[in-house]
């Protein structure tokens, strides 16, 4: 996972200079690659990881077992960048529903990409984040005229299961 996340993000700053990375997070694999990679190569990205659950893992919030993980990746790799939980936040404002509960803010941000790209997004995951990516460019979280990237990490067949709930 690593070693995927940290090629894809030394392409994705070269060639479109993006400062807001926005993506779906349940689990710890994802941002802890991104951030790597970031600290690898030294690049200037905000990762802004849309929490889509509320999980908790051992006792401890993800939070910190994100931390733990960057901190093994840090020695591993010889990174310089010291981590502190702030590297490690997620997003939260978003899961409150809870993992699998589709509210009208998911239905809303599939409905826009789809009639407005063509691009179809899971109601559990990338749907979740994309509105949370709306709501930050809504109300002004990020910086004007900044390069903003939504990574769609897949999930299409969750749409089917949730096909009915969809339709209104």
């Amino acid at each position: 996972m690593f070693f995927h996340s940290s090629v894809f993000l030394g392409i994705i700053e070269k060639a479109l200079e993006i400062y807001y990375f926005f993506f779906a997070l349940s689990s710890d694999g994802t941002q802890v690659g991104l951030k790597l990679g970031i600290g690898l190569y030294d690049l200037d990205i905000k990762l802004i990881p849309i929490s889509i659950d509320k999980i908790g893992l051992r006792d401890k919030t993800l939070d910190d077992v994100v931390l733990e993980i960057l901190h093994q990746g840090q020695k591993e790799l010889s990174i310089q960048k010291t981590y502190s939980i702030k590297d490690a936040t997620l997003i939260r404002d978003y899961d409150k529903p809870g993992y699998g509960v589709i509210t009208q803010n998911e239905k809303m941000a599939i409905r826009q990409l789809a009639q407005s790209e063509g691009i179809l997004l899971d109601p559990v995951y990338s749907g979740r984040a994309f509105y949370g990516m709306i709501d930050h460019l809504q109300n002004n979280k990020i910086e004007k005229n900044s390069n903003v990237l939504f990574w769609h990490t897949g999930g299409l067949p969750a749409t089917f299961y949730y096909a009915e709930e969809l339709k209104d």
